[in-house]
């Protein structure tokens, strides 16, 4: 489908993307196609001025559930803003045509096409429902037959916008592909999604849906009473359609269950998805289903998915529940603009004057979370004394702070509420509230706020490439970047102090000896991605260095490596200990100024030693103590720890000698443990 001319009045860019023709209209919004600043094609969906409030409060609770998930199978979001006040979002481009028009235009899949097309299919409604999202319309036009295999979409906007569901005198959905309890007032739920998705394999193979079509009191009386026509329908996959198809829809199997018979052996739970996308692959990577191999045919062997699409969706696939079970974060200290505290599951991050965390990633992986190192002055001190409280939400923890105090929580996530789950949030600038940001998300906001990095959980399982999300907090643009292909992992985000660079550390190995392998490096500004893939690091992950030019690093043999942009290492120091949430900071040690990073003292593990970054020299020794954990510089006179006495943790501000001036944050140790509290530059 290509793409038709721009009207008069139609944009010309949509935040950072180019737009280059309609793809479609609806009653209250325009499809257009769009391009990167890279040239990947994306699609647009832009709301119409006419559309009301209802409408725009629909349209951003449907990108909310979109956020849930990722792409197995489905298409992703990849921005969302307003452009002059009107909200638009932007997702990938599928270049393939919908099932319905394959069908109209060549008639029933059949073997393995039919089974890839049900396999795929399957597995994005698995990954939707494991996000704990209802598709409600699936059917042969939003199933996408792409160059990598099908694509389920418009399980948000079509809900949004132009949905039709039986609530009241209201249908929502296509009556042929409805389930028998949304005729009777019930709604829908994943037994629905199941009924739904049984109807379109079933019309995929014999050109019409099980119980036919016509005038809608027809077509009810055949779904409420009548048998459904499966057509020449063989083996397991007719088995399945037809119990997926029962009329009660206790007796349905799940997304899950379903997808692992129709795979046909034993699947670890993690892994289902990506097996079920594995699958439902062409053979061929230029050929869809539904079309022949052909030398002509387009290849997207490139690694990641082609950026197109045909149709708006906002759905995507993430394993998020298995994937909460993988992720644990521990920190120990961290020196930098970004400073992480923690314990065993958790950072509390601050950033003032340089901070850096180790946090233990996915299956063991260490990642740094750190910033660039600022020199803070004598008026930048924080205040030993808090006059007012703040709560997180959904938790006990509480915020002592003072409005002289130059930093402050600007964001909390993998939150472990009273009533359960793991929602992230995000403090508003001007009111000081925190504002639910999304589950599964780690949300750090750069220096003075003019931009927050999420990375999601859910990324984790990806099989084609990583993602970071980016918001532009003026404006709302809300993008995800494509940052290092699998495989490997991107983990950890360390803002510089300049506020506008994010640096992520690449992963790569399995669970029990996953290693550094480059780096990655977002301009926020530009949206631009630098990747590096180099050779050495050992452990603990890339954090910066003196200066934005400069990188830290520590190697297999224990040397800690100062190294330029481009991989090469600038010099080296060995004998000084685990480097420690590693990016330098400029402290006031003494009489001196100095800009040192930070180390496990060699043979005292509790101590903490301080080097210079130009000669090594050893410029201080922090002291420690069984229950205290050191976690980094809130300015140039104090530290920042973590105390954990019986069942409560505080984080305190304390001086180099180790004695507390002040708590900055105390609540129940099992929520501080699981919780990362963000601590940055107002």
């Amino acid at each position: 489908m290509e793409p038709r001319p721009l009207l008069t009045g139609d944009p010309a860019q949509v935040g950072s993307y180019r737009v280059a023709g309609r793809l479609g209209q609806g009653g209250q919004g325009v499809v257009y196609l769009g391009e990167s600043a890279d040239g990947g094609r994306v699609a647009i969906k832009l709301l119409t001025r006419a559309a009301g409030e209802e409408d725009r409060a629909g349209f951003a609770k449907e990108i909310e559930l979109a956020r849930r998930v990722k792409a197995f199978c489905t298409a992703t979001v990849l921005a969302t803003g307003e452009l002059n006040g009107v909200p638009y979002v932007v997702s990938e481009y599928v270049d393939g045509p919908s099932l319905a028009r394959v069908l109209a235009e060549r008639g029933p899949l059949r073997q393995a096409e039919l089974r890839r097309l049900a396999i795929g299919s399957l597995t994005a409604l698995a990954a939707i429902h494991q996000a704990g999202v209802v598709h409600r319309d699936l059917k042969p036009g939003n199933v996408l037959l792409g160059r990598d295999g099908p694509r389920v979409i418009d399980f948000g906007i079509s809900r949004a916008l132009d949905s039709s569901e039986l609530t009241g005198d209201h249908l929502v959905g296509t009556p042929p592909y409805m389930a028998p309890e949304q005729f009777g007032g019930v709604g829908s739920g994943p037994p629905a999604d199941l009924f739904a998705w049984a109807a379109t394999v079933v019309c995929a193979a014999t050109g019409k849906p099980p119980f036919g079509s016509g005038d809608l009191p027809s077509v009810l009386n055949r779904i409420l009473t009548a048998e459904p026509d499966l057509g020449d329908l063989r083996g397991d996959l007719r088995d399945l359609v037809a119990r997926c198809l029962a009329k009660d829809p206790a007796a349905r199997p799940t997304a899950a269950r379903a997808l692992l018979t129709l795979l046909g052996h034993p699947v670890p739970p993690q892994g289902l998805l990506t097996e079920g996308t594995r699958s439902a692959s062409p053979p061929s990577a230029g050929a869809r289903i539904g079309e022949a191999p052909s030398e002509s045919s387009p290849s997207t062997s490139v690694p990641g998915r082609r950026f197109g699409w045909r149709r708006l969706a906002l759905v995507g696939a993430a394993a998020a529940a298995v994937l909460v079970a993988t992720v644990a974060v521990t920190v120990t200290i961290k020196l930098a603009r970004t400073t992480t505290v923690t314990g065993t599951a958790g950072t509390a991050t601050a950033t003032v004057a340089t901070a850096t965390a180790t946090a233990t990633g996915p299956s063991g992986s260490p990642s740094a979370a750190s910033s660039g190192a600022p020199t803070v002055s004598v008026d930048e001190v924080i205040p030993t004394t808090a006059t007012t409280t703040a709560k997180i939400p959904e938790t006990k923890i509480t915020l002592h702070e003072n409005p002289a105090d130059p930093v402050w929580v600007s964001s909390a996530y993998g939150v472990l509420p009273l009533g359960g789950g793991a929602p992230a949030y995000v403090r508003d600038a001007k009111t000081g509230k925190f504002e639910y940001f999304g589950n599964f998300q780690q949300p750090t906001v750069s220096p003075h706020g003019t931009y927050v990095a999420a990375l999601s959980t859910t990324t984790l399982n990806r099989t084609d490439y990583n993602t970071i999300r980016l918001v532009t907090t003026a404006t709302g643009e809300d993008v995800e970047l494509r940052t290092a292909d699998k495989p490997g992992d991107t983990i950890g985000t360390a803002w510089n102090a300049d506020g506008r660079h994010l640096l992520m550390t690449i992963y790569t190995g399995k669970a029990d000896s996953r290693t550094m392998a480059g780096f990655v490096i977002v301009d926020a500004a530009t949206k631009s991605v630098r990747t590096r893939l180099t050779a050495g690091g050992y452990k603990g992950g890339y954090s910066w260095g003196p200066d934005a030019s400069t990188l830290m690093r520590q190697e297999r043999d224990g040397a800690i490596s100062f190294v330029g942009l481009d991989g090469t290492v600038i010099r080296s120091f060995r004998g000084m200990g685990d480097l420690m949430h590693r990016s330098a900071a400029t402290l006031r040690i003494g009489t001196e100024t100095a800009t040192v990073f930070s180390t496990v003292c060699p043979g005292k593990p509790r101590d903490v030693c301080l080097w210079d970054v130009v000669t090594g020299a050893r410029k201080a020794v922090v002291p420690g103590d069984e229950n205290t954990t050191f976690s980094g510089w809130l300015d140039s006179e104090h530290i920042l720890a973590l105390v954990t006495k019986g069942g409560t943790t505080r984080v305190v501000l304390a001086g180099l000698d180790g004695k507390t001036k002040r708590v900055l944050a105390e609540g129940p140790a099992k929520q501080l443990k699981a919780t990362s509290l963000w601590y940055s530059w107002k």
